[in-house]
């Protein structure tokens, strides 16, 4: 009797337990930022075809913990040419998605400098990941090489290594790449510098968020360059509020489970 009892507590359950609508894969394991975009901007119509996985930044997100991410490069991420520290990308990023994640503590951190090249900023990647653990590092990366001829291979060479570096401590890393204007388009160095950032981020899988395609796209149907500023080198403020949005979007379909299947 207890036997055949046990046996119907068990189909209880199961049945039980089949009125309930099984879990969507990967349901659990991502989150949805819903990311607004200015008409202005149109972003989307410029993010790369491959966007690679995040999953230290993805967990972050899932555990509703404190996030920090780590913006770092040279003038684009310090916000030379904006009308404010607020106006910057990494401040405008953090903006979009406290927004996005309300229930979050969202940290961007902004640690561009001016004028520096990839070889000084690989060095401190390696010195302020270790300081700060952060769950994203968001590199943006190339123009001053390009502007002082940087021998390509040594360019090269700087870039993977870092990449190499923060893949091997386990670090979420996308990349930001240059921007356009035409005086820079018309430079041969300035489109191998871009041209080599492309091949590095395909060959170690990290997500390359091109500002130098969306900003070619918007001048292009516009006929005016809108998102950089008097000196035809530096963003403005739109240009910094569309770059936010880009890699916004980017870091949203990372995490949504939009991410390409190719892993290394």
């Amino acid at each position: 009797m207890m036997q055949k009892n046990v046996r119907y507590a068990c189909m209880a359950l199961i049945v039980a337990l089949s009125a309930f609508p099984a879990a969507a894969p990967g349901v659990s394991q991502t989150r949805q930022l819903h990311i607004p975009v200015d008409a202005a901007c149109q972003a989307a119509a410029a993010l790369p075809q491959h966007v690679a996985a995040l999953p230290q930044f993805g967990q972050a997100l899932l555990r509703r913990k404190n996030v920090r991410i780590l913006a770092i490069g040279s003038s684009s991420t310090e916000g030379v040419g904006a009308t404010s520290r607020a106006a910057n990308y990494p401040s405008q990023l953090q903006s979009l998605l406290q927004a996005a994640l309300p229930d979050e503590q969202i940290e961007v951190i902004n640690l561009g400098i001016g004028g520096e090249v990839a070889q000084k900023t690989a060095e401190r990647i390696e010195k302020e990941t270790i300081r700060l653990s952060p769950d994203l590092v968001l590199w943006q990366v190339g123009t001053n090489d390009a502007l002082t001829n940087t021998p390509i291979a040594d360019y090269e060479a700087t870039v993977q290594g870092a990449l190499r570096f923060l893949k091997g401590r386990n670090f979420d890393l996308l990349l930001v790449g240059m921007q356009w204007t035409r005086k820079l388009a018309a430079n041969p160095a300035y489109a191998a510098v871009r041209d080599a950032t492309a091949r590095l981020a395909e060959a170690e899988n990290v997500t390359l968020v091109s500002r130098y395609d969306s900003m070619r796209k918007l001048a292009e149907a516009s006929g005016r360059e809108d998102m950089i500023g008097p000196d035809h080198l530096h963003m403005n403020d739109l240009g910094y509020r569309c770059l936010a949005q880009q890699v916004a979007i980017g870091l949203s379909r990372a995490v949504s489970g939009e991410a390409s299947a190719k892993q290394l």
